[in-house]
């Protein structure tokens, strides 16, 4: 084909993307939509791998075989293993993703993640150039950065690392078996040890030692008859105005 305009440049991408599709298929690949389904030439995906519409897999991404990919999901250059489901709208870059895992939806992956087998990074989670370990789990609302996750470690819902001091990035490792409840802000450099707990809403920024609980927060105070305070003021206010 000769290519000459714009026009020209997208009929002959058009051609080589019904080829790249056909050969998956042929090969084993379930396309559900061909229309909406983008490819790129150097892609690999594995046998029994189902692509729903609107997937975009860019760059040299290699996917294993027993896959999911739902739909609106962006993946450049990354390395997905067997049997790993990517939800719907995820976006995942320069990252590699070991058997089993589950990611999405809503998921971003950015460069240098890592994800062991059989983790769970869920709902609006980021996480950058960080390793997640084997059966460890981030179900929701997280950012992960600059850091090392043991293996069968859950991070709460709302949970931060600090990674960033406006100067340098720095590391956060959390140890096997942790157990890091909601909200939490991890200011990094800091080191949290084996099957240690993080009570919600703490905010760590020294080590917490191995097995033990983590607890930085005020001490509730309840004030009676708040609301009361508050209206007569407001009266008292509105009185002092007219």
């Amino acid at each position: 084909m000769g290519i000459n305009t714009r026009v020209d440049l997208a009929m002959a991408h058009e051609v080589l993307r019904q080829e790249k599709l056909r050969s998956l298929m042929l090969s084993g690949v379930t396309v559900v939509d061909p229309k909406t389904t983008y490819v790129d030439r150097m892609v690999e995906v594995g046998r029994d791998t189902v692509l729903y519409p609107n997937c975009n897999l860019q760059g040299r991404t290699r996917i294993g075989e027993r896959c999911t990919i739902e739909p609106n999901t962006k993946i450049a250059d990354s390395i997905i293993e067997n049997d790993v489901t990517i939800r719907s709208n995820s976006v995942i870059a320069e990252s590699k993703i070991e058997e089993g895992a589950i990611i999405g939806p809503f998921t971003h992956l950015r460069p240098l993640t890592e994800v062991k087998a059989k983790a769970k990074i869920g709902n609006f989670v980021e996480v950058k150039k960080s390793i997640i370990g084997r059966n460890s789990k981030a179900n929701h609302l997280a950012y992960i950065g600059d850091s090392t996750v043991g293996e069968k470690v859950n991070i709460g819902a709302g949970t931060i690392t600090c990674n960033y001091d406006g100067f340098e990035k720095h590391q956060t490792i959390i140890g096997d078996g942790v157990f890091v409840g909601s909200n939490v802000e991890l200011v990094a450099p800091v080191k949290v040890g084996k099957n240690a707990s993080i009570g919600a809403g703490a905010t760590i920024t020294k080590d917490v030692p191995e097995g033990a609980l983590a607890i930085s927060r005020v001490k509730q105070k309840n004030i009676r008859g708040w609301e009361k305070k508050v209206r007569h003021r407001r009266e008292k206010e509105k009185k002092e105005k007219s």
